[in-house]
């Protein structure tokens, strides 16, 4: 390969690397874990990748953040979300939802199961656990797991999700765009339905004829 060649494809790798890096910022992750150290390092992992990033300590709130759960107190959420921008993202833009195995109250196996019963069907979800149970892995990824990541994450890891978090952004943007499309609709169709009464609409004026003579 001679140096021409050579500078081309770095610039080309640089290019793709830059566009990696854009995208992720569009990327929302929900990380549920009730261990504050696992939670904080995978906060930190996930931001330092560029990925936006809302952490909740159980699967009770990681439901209700989701939509899934109804609680009438939610006062308690204020203090336990936590998410890395100033303004917490919508839960509509979650692309990939990371929770641990082993949480008291909804395990990460029965948030899976809510999850993929559920309108938020499509978006992946990864299972972490420190404990290597080759049943437990069999059993989180027959029941709809991308992926199942033993602790501690690294930086490696979260790269072999880059592509589930592609096809993601790809449904959310379809979704978007029909819901975009059915509004349009529904307003034309209201806007069709406005009839002027008779009383208001312009009347021909009567034509006299003359006699004649």
């Amino acid at each position: 390969m001679d140096l021409n060649s050579e500078a081309d494809e770095n610039i080309k790798n640089e290019q793709k690397q830059e566009e990696e890096e854009e995208e992720k910022q569009h990327f929302h992750v929900l990380a549920v874990d009730d261990s504050n150290i696992d939670r904080k390092l995978l906060e930190r992992l996930l931001t330092v990748s560029s990925y936006q990033v809302t952490c909740v300590d159980s699967g009770d709130k990681a439901l209700e953040y989701l939509g899934l759960l109804d609680i009438e107190e939610n006062e308690f959420s204020r203090t336990s979300i936590s998410s890395s921008k100033s303004s917490q993202k919508k839960a509509s833009k979650v692309n990939l939802i990371m929770t641990d195995y082993s949480m008291p109250g909804i395990t990460g196996y029965d948030l899976l199961k809510r999850v993929k019963g559920s309108t938020w069907k499509d978006v992946p979800v990864v299972v972490m656990s420190s404990e290597n149970i080759p049943s437990r892995i069999n059993m989180c990824l027959e029941g709809g797991a991308e992926e199942f990541l033993l602790k501690p994450v690294k930086l490696a890891d979260l790269r072999k999700l880059h592509s589930h978090l592609l096809n993601t952004t790809n449904i959310n943007d379809t979704k978007e765009q029909n819901d975009s499309i059915i509004d349009d609709d529904l307003n034309n169709n209201t806007n069709k339905r406005k009839v002027t009464s008779p009383e208001n609409s312009e009347r021909r004026p009567r034509i006299q004829e003359l006699p004649v003579s």
